[in-house]
């Protein structure tokens, strides 16, 4: 299978003194990588020479965060005096490579270019860089690689008796960067000649790479647990062909957890370093002992020793790991130690406290997930006596098997830890002591239990600090509420956050009722109201629904309490624009909640008066929808625009959003969303509009004709526009048959022969409509249909309104004659 080969930088065209080509022979946290020189010329050329001959596969490359070339160039050759005449060996060319300018991410990310390449027999590789990409940061034109990793196949790995050997290598004679995970060889209880068969056709699987050969785990995995690891792997293939699965399954848990503890002990390394630079040698030394003491309690929690069967197979590798464990919950790795809480403290320092029996050391894991029920019970020897470890065995070597670890039942932030004291101990960071506080899920717990599982040192949750920046944002807050409020509503703590809105809350009901606190003289009503604004604007913004849902609260009991008769209409604008588009995103929200609180909110501040006069959120609302609008949105707008219209009636002031017009346009843009459910308030909203002005919404409308009824969405809005024309048709029937008894009875006691002949021509009037003949000559100016009145009716006048405008009358599709709506049935069945 392909794997890592080693290999050595034998020429460079250009190094910087700090960063020689030497660097890229190494893979680890701590490697600088090769830079050119300043002010180089191009290309430049690397040279490596690997440490066989090889079937090159793979190639990574991890680019510098700003000195990037923009195109990198690979060469393979087999010429044996490359090492003489380099500029004139000739070499096979690969491909290229092209890196990123690194701009979006601010030159902060390196780049890992992993290339496939064809494959080729090579001594030698040679890598061509080309000019830099130019940014801010790389002044002298420079180029750099951090690292360089080559994946592939030994020529002699292909028989049988090589892949052996190469198994059998023992630690000592690996290389860093060379084939130091193949060093472990099958169990010879377990094997069978099956299994080595087996054993050499996994060594040997093209499509298999190993994740451990990548360069990505070995820039930032300490390098003494990548090679156990790496062991730890091999381990696990063996045990997968000897069909010792649960073996298999435990090397697996284990090599997860080393990895994340790796990457931990690169990261402490990487301080050590800093510290070693800035000359801080007590804090060197602490970071020496840390990483010691977190290796140590590493190795042991996970049996490093037992996984490996150095000295053997070891029969409670093959038991069950549920069974070993109780309650079949497997535990998580131990916390690292604290700097100050090293055991034993620092030799020679007044303040180092060495641990008793009645101090439990740091290095006291839980018992591990492994191999719980197979531990001797036995004291534990105090840390202090713990050898040395050596770079080439484990920790775990030196410890007989025979140690028991002290069970304990708290994990992580619980376990109890006793503060070491003096006075010459350097204090703790401030990353140091956010590492060391409270697990976040027991903070606000206030039972018997967290008590006692707290840690003695640990301390209080404290108030969130604003920073320079977010004081200025809030200046105007802070000078009218105070600090201590407003950093509530800056906090990480949704609790904190509930109690500042609590508190604003019963600050704006003190001032409406006169009990304030604040300092009136110098704090105007809008400047608190606009202050407040600036807080609620903030947490309606927040992702916790108890947040926002406060928020919601107090934004309807600023505007319905605080607002009248004290915030001036300038003022209430501009609070109102800035809430209206946040409370406008979370109605369209798909949560019911925040859906509806939103849309609850919206409208009790559309009730207020102050709000009302100045036509802000009508306005916002009845804008005409696209197809494109977000389908929740349009139908929250569409919902709150109809219970504005129900609440507040169609206005005729054209300022205000609710005219007819305006909403005839805005149901009209709502009949042609995509979405049915928006098009059923649309139709709604039509109606509404219809009943007051039918003229204005048949114009937004397509013509009323079979063509346009053929559509469904349009046949049910104008079935419901006829049903609407009817009704008012009978209402206005209705109204004439009490006007003409009414007059009737009022002609009556004048004579009654005129009253008869006045009656029965009325009444022939409204059962003949049809006959122009027959119309009451006592109002020739009114229409007997629709009983509009114009002095433009005369005769001819009244003759065109027919044929034309009577929104009573329609002309008949077969015989072109007019008729009125209600007779049309009538008619057609009469034509037939």
């Amino acid at each position: 299978m392909p794997h890592k080969i080693g290999f050595t930088v034998v020429y460079a065209s250009g190094e910087d003194e700090s960063y020689r080509a030497s660097e890229l022979n190494s893979h680890g946290p701590t490697v600088g990588g090769w830079q050119s020189a300043p002010d180089c010329s191009y290309p430049q050329e690397l040279i490596l020479q690997l440490h066989s001959t090889a079937t090159v596969q793979k190639i990574q490359v991890l680019a510098h965060q700003y000195l990037i070339p923009q195109k990198l160039e690979l060469w393979a050759g087999n010429e044996t005096d490359v090492q003489l005449s380099p500029t004139t060996a000739e070499f096979e060319y690969l491909g290229f490579i092209t890196l990123s300018d690194n701009q979006t991410t601010g030159f902060t990310s390196r780049e890992l270019k992993s290339v496939t390449v064809p494959s080729c027999a090579a001594r030698y590789l040679k890598l061509r860089l080309h000019a830099n990409h130019p940014n801010s940061l790389n002044v002298h034109n420079q180029v750099a690689l951090i690292a360089i990793n080559v994946l592939g196949q030994h020529l002699d790995s292909a028989s049988t008796s090589s892949a052996s050997s190469e198994l059998e290598k023992p630690d000592s004679e690996q290389n860093n960067n060379g084939t130091g995970h193949e060093s472990t060889t099958a169990t010879p209880s377990h094997s069978t000649n099956n299994g080595n068969n087996n054993a050499l056709l996994l060594v040997n699987n093209p499509k298999y790479t190993s994740p451990y050969d990548d360069l990505a785990f070995e820039m930032y995995v300490d390098q003494e647990v990548a090679r156990i690891i790496r062991n730890m792997e091999a381990k696990k293939q063996q045990a997968v062909i000897c069909e010792r699965f649960e073996f298999a399954r435990k090397l697996k848990l284990a090599m997860e957890d080393l990895r994340s503890a790796g990457e931990r002990l690169s990261k402490y390394e990487l301080e050590k370093r800093h510290a070693i630079q800035l000359e801080d040698y007590e804090r060197a030394k602490l970071k020496k002992a840390q990483m010691d003491e977190y290796r140590r309690t590493v190795y042991q929690f996970l049996e490093v020793d037992d996984l490996l069967e150095i000295n053997g197979p070891l029969a409670k590798n093959d038991e069950c790991l549920e069974i070993s464990m109780p309650g079949g919950k497997r535990p998580e790795l131990p916390p690292p130690p604290r700097l100050l809480q090293v055991p034993g403290g620092l030799p020679g320092r007044e303040g180092g406290i060495p641990p008793t029996q009645n101090s439990p050391a740091m290095h006291q894991s839980p018992v591990s997930p492994l191999h719980l029920h197979s531990r001797p019970k036995s004291p534990a020897p105090p840390p202090c006596q713990h050898p040395k470890t050596s770079p080439t065995t484990s920790p775990t070597n030196q410890q007989p098997h025979g140690y028991q670890q002290p069970q304990s039942n708290l994990r992580g932030s619980q376990r109890r830890h006793k503060p070491t004291g003096g006075t010459g101990m350097p204090a703790r960071t401030s990353f140091e002591a956010y590492e060391e506080r409270t697990v976040p899920a027991l903070r606000h717990c206030h039972t018997t239990t967290h008590r006692e599982y707290q840690l003695d040192g640990a301390p209080e949750a404290t108030k969130s600090r604003l920073t320079e920046r977010e004081k200025k944002q809030a200046a105007l807050p802070i000078s009218v509420y105070g600090t201590d409020l407003v950093e509530k509503f800056y906090s990480k703590q949704y609790s904190d956050k509930e109690e500042g809105l609590r508190l604003l809350k019963e600050e704006l009901r003190a001032l409406v009722s006169g009990d304030s606190n604040l300092d009136q003289q110098h704090n105007s009503p809008n400047k608190i109201a606009r202050a407040a604004i600036f807080l609620l604007h903030r947490a309606l913004r927040d992702k916790v629904y108890a947040v926002y849902s406060l928020a919601a609260e107090a934004i309807r009991l600023f505007f319905t309490e605080f607002v009248p008769a004290r915030v001036t209409p300038a003022e209430v604008a501009r609070s109102v624009d800035r809430l209206l588009p946040e409370l406008l995103s979370k109605s369209g929200d798909p949560t019911p909640r925040i859906h509806n609180m939103a849309v609850h909110t919206l409208l009790s501040m559309a009730d207020c008066r102050e709000v009302r006069d100045l036509h802000l959120i009508p306005v916002h609302l009845s804008r005409p929808l696209t197809s494109s609008t977000h389908p929740r949105l349009a139908l929250s707008r569409l919902e709150m625009v109809e219970q504005l219209v129900l609440n507040h009636g169609i206005s005729t002031d054209k300022q205000s959003g609710l005219t007819c017009r305006v909403l005839s346009e805005f149901g009209s843009s709502g009949l042609h969303h995509p979405a049915e459910a928006v098009r059923k308030v649309a139709e709604r909203i039509l109606t509404l509009v219809y009943r007051v002005n039918p003229r204005l919404v048949r114009k937004q409308l397509p013509p009323d004709d079979d063509i346009t009824r053929r559509n469904l969405l349009y046949r049910q809005l104008f079935h419901e526009f006829d049903r609407i024309d009817i009704q008012r048709k009978k209402e206005i029937l209705e109204r004439n048959k009490q006007v003409v008894v009414t007059a009737a009875g009022g002609a009556g006691s004048g004579g009654g022969s005129v009253g008869q002949g006045s009656s029965s021509s009325s009444a022939s009037a409204i059962t003949s409509p049809s006959d122009t003949s027959q119309q009451d000559a006592t109002d020739d100016k009114m229409c007997i249909f629709c009983l509009s009145r114009f002095d433009s009716f005369t005769e001819e006048g009244l003759n065109i309104h027919y044929w034309r405008s009577c929104p009573m009358l329609m002309r008949c599709a077969h015989c072109k004659q007019v008729v009125e709506i209600a007779t049309l049935s009538q008619h057609l069945l009469g034509k037939q």
